[in-house]
């Protein structure tokens, strides 16, 4: 336990400052959006298309964002480029459309529980069910578990061996550590926007968090040899 937190805090850490960065410039997204009616005119743009081709849209987009760009990413990085690119590439682009109909679902299930508005009230509810049920227990396992298969090169069985006792403190805390400490903040903000929003909003958020995920599922492998 004490390793997986400190191996998420490291990344968290690491992470600290371009999180904040793109936490503020989704702020400056929301207030402009309220604000500036051009700006407003742009993004109901956006949110049409998003209504207009409902979930295809949404997993279209994290194909992209969070699948495609940070895979091109890595290969042109030498401290970030994966083993066999290629199925990584083929990965990354069907999981995050997965994640992208998954994220669709939930988003529509909080409006439909806890409303459509913008208000405050609102909006904290929606961030303690995401970050204090609707993550630890279903969207950081299973992707932590996702990328640890990718790490055991595709293999089941090796998997199925890392999932042993414990095993959500070894893989599930250095995903969930960082995912607190750069979500929480960030779904406040996006909950802020209209339901049509705020999955555009979650793919260009994701697309860093995506890098973030690549990393951690690199080195959370060796923390576990380290750990025994």
């Amino acid at each position: 336990m004490a390793t997986a937190w400190r191996v998420g805090m490291q990344s968290a850490r690491a992470n600290l400052i371009p999180g904040f960065v793109l936490q503020a410039a989704a702020l400056a997204v929301v207030v402009s959006y309220y604000v500036f009616p051009g700006f407003h005119a742009v993004l109901e743009r956006v949110a049409d298309v998003q209504i207009r081709y409902g979930i295809g849209f949404s997993i279209g987009l994290r194909m992209v964002t969070n699948g495609l760009i940070p895979s091109m990413f890595c290969a042109l990085v030498p401290g970030l480029r994966l083993r066999r690119p290629w199925r990584s590439f083929a990965f990354l682009v069907v999981w995050w459309g997965v994640m992208g109909a998954m994220t669709h679902g939930f988003y529509a299930f909080q409006s439909w529980l806890w409303g459509g508005t913008a208000a405050l009230g609102t909006v904290v509810w929606k961030t303690a069910t995401d970050m204090l049920v609707y993550s630890p227990f279903l969207a950081s396992p299973i992707n932590a578990i996702a990328h640890l298969w990718q790490d055991q090169n595709y293999s089941w069985l090796a998997t199925r061996l890392q999932l042993g006792p414990g095993w959500y403190w070894r893989i599930v805390m250095p995903n969930q550590v960082p995912g607190w400490a750069f979500w929480a903040p960030s779904v406040m903000i996006l909950y802020s926007l209209p339901l049509p929003l705020q999955m555009p909003m979650a793919a260009l958020l994701g697309c860093f968090w995506a890098l973030m995920c690549l990393q951690i599922a690199r080195r959370t492998p060796i923390s576990l040899d380290q750990s025994r």
